[in-house]
């Protein structure tokens, strides 16, 4: 039997350049973040998959490279769906209801199943709803509610309003053939601008009114967000892959090259620029491109020129959407070409709104120091590990030890049946136990969680020793850079007092 002792969610990010691989540890309704890395993408473009085979390499080197890391079996995941191509439909539905009893949560859910069973696509046949974002709700006595102000009431009619938004039914199953390719298993599937502003965006920016632009390598989206509730979602097909392309053959580089020179020297705003503005890169050919010298001013202009049409994109977007003038928060950029220096400030200038960069805000205790979490390329996965454990997602691995148990017995069916969700919470014995089996579950309980507490003890006695390292390395190095200033202090005392002296001579003579 396998026995989960564990919860563990996995989310992916399946990007234009990257595959962003994280795993959170659930503890109750805490969660800690314990691994995120990045692998290169092949095979993906804007979050859909368009060669199942490359994506399919590139999806299992990610998941192997975790596996081994952890030391564990990841039996399932959470994955963000394409972020382009996506319309976008309103409609609303009714429903009847006994006035006796109060509205449930469940009610809603079957409201929402309702709207999209309801919805009437373009093109069925190749069309599904991605996603049906409530907008209000009303009875027979009051309009415009949120879920959490209907839920409660008693009424004997209840409406709803949904914006539902479509995608390609081919993109949505491609992903799955992905993952099946390599036999794993993509689990539910998150709705990419939800997914960015539960990790992103404070409450009180949702209720003002905002608009989160995620700027990725393959697309760039904007969500709306007004009264806590997404309003609008759109994309472009374009995003920083078309940056390097113009560094690439503007500047005669092969692709990496450029990719590199952008990450490193890349900068919006060249009239802005002050010590870097004359710096030239030498640039070293090889057997294809030549060699050449890159001014960093030159290479801002070409990245400008481009991030511009970006924005001027996004800003018609924003007006497109009707909300332009109702985004009080103003623009908030996240995603991994946000990072480019200027770039907030080149949108402020052109929007004339007040922007920042987002960060996935630290909801998560994270574990040791998981590298990168904290960048903005990160925030779609962390807002998917948050999604899932609001739904209490199932557990995504097996312990290594409990993997080669259940290779030495197959275990039939989905983890996610094999215990109630009373076994789970409650601790209660599974049906059919015999005495000896439980005293035998147990004592494997009790010592599993032992080696678990010295492994997390060990952990922070390591994660102790690194930060004293750190900290007496820090306090040398102070202590150096002082005791160097103050040589030098005193051999320009020396030099100029005997500069003095000298002077002093020449005079007497």
């Amino acid at each position: 039997q396998v026995y989960m002792e564990e919860q563990n969610i996995v989310a992916i990010d399946l990007g234009t350049s990257k595959i962003s691989l994280t795993v959170a540890r659930k503890d109750g309704k805490t969660a800690e973040v314990i691994y995120y890395a990045k692998t290169p993408s092949e095979g993906i473009a804007r979050g859909a998959v368009q060669n199942t085979k490359k994506a399919a390499e590139a999806i299992n080197r990610a998941i192997e490279q975790a596996e081994e890391t952890l030391r564990v079996k990841i039996t399932g995941c959470v994955v963000g769906m394409p972020k382009y191509a996506i319309s976008r439909k309103s409609t609303s539905v009714e429903m009847a209801r006994d006035d006796s009893s109060c509205i449930e949560e469940d009610e809603i859910k079957a409201l929402r199943q309702s709207a999209i069973d309801s919805c009437t696509l373009d093109r069925p046949e190749t069309e599904s709803v991605l996603e049906a974002v409530p907008q209000s709700f009303s009875d027979e006595e009051t309009f415009q509610m949120t879920e959490d102000e209907i839920i409660g009431r008693t009424s004997s009619h209840m409406e709803g309003r949904y914006d539902l938004y479509i995608g390609s039914r081919k993109c949505l199953g491609d992903i799955d053939r992905a993952f099946m390719e390599k036999q794993k298993v993509c689990g539910t599937k998150f709705f990419p601008g939800l997914a960015a502003a539960r990790a992103v965006l404070t409450e009180d920016e949702m209720d003002s009114g905002v608009a989160l632009v995620d700027m990725g390598a393959g697309a760039t989206s904007v969500s709306i967000f007004k009264d806590g509730i997404m309003r609008w979602y759109d994309s472009i097909p374009f995003g920083g892959n078309l940056v390097t392309k113009d560094i690439r053959e503007t500047c005669h580089l092969s692709e990496s090259l450029a990719e590199n020179i952008k990450k490193a020297y890349g900068v919006c705003l060249p009239e802005r620029l002050a010590v870097l503005s004359d710096k030239i890169l030498q640039i070293r050919g090889d057997n294809v491109h030549p060699g050449c010298e890159l001014q960093v001013k030159f290479l801002s202009k070409v990245i400008t020129a481009r991030m511009i049409e970006i924005i001027d994109a996004v800003l018609y977007m924003i007006q497109e959407s009707g909300y332009a003038d109702k985004i009080s928060s103003g623009i908030v950029l996240t995603g991994g070409v946000s990072r480019t220096c200027n770039c907030w400030l080149l949108v402020k200038e052109r929007s004339g709104l007040n922007v920042r960069i987002g960060y996935p805000r630290k909801i998560f205790t994270v574990e040791g120091m998981v590298d990168g979490i904290n960048y903005p390329e990160a925030s779609a996965s962390v807002g998917m590990l948050l999604m899932a454990k609001d739904i209490n997602y199932t557990n995504c691995t097996i312990a290594s030890e409990d993997f080669e148990e259940e290779e030495a017995g197959p275990v039939e069916g989905d983890l996610s049946t094999m215990f109630n969700e009373e076994d789970e919470v409650s601790g209660n014995e599974p049906a059919g136990d015999t005495d000896g089996e439980r005293k035998e579950r147990e004592a494997r309980e009790r010592e599993h969680e032992r080696k678990e507490q010295e492994r997390r003890a060990e952990e922070r006695r390591l994660a102790e020793e690194r930060r004293k390292a750190e900290e007496l390395n820090r306090k040398k190095k102070k202590k150096e850079e002082k005791s160097g200033f103050l040589w030098g202090f005193g051999e320009k005392f020396k030099s100029a007092l005997n500069e003095i002296t000298e002077e002093k001579n020449n005079e007497k003579v």
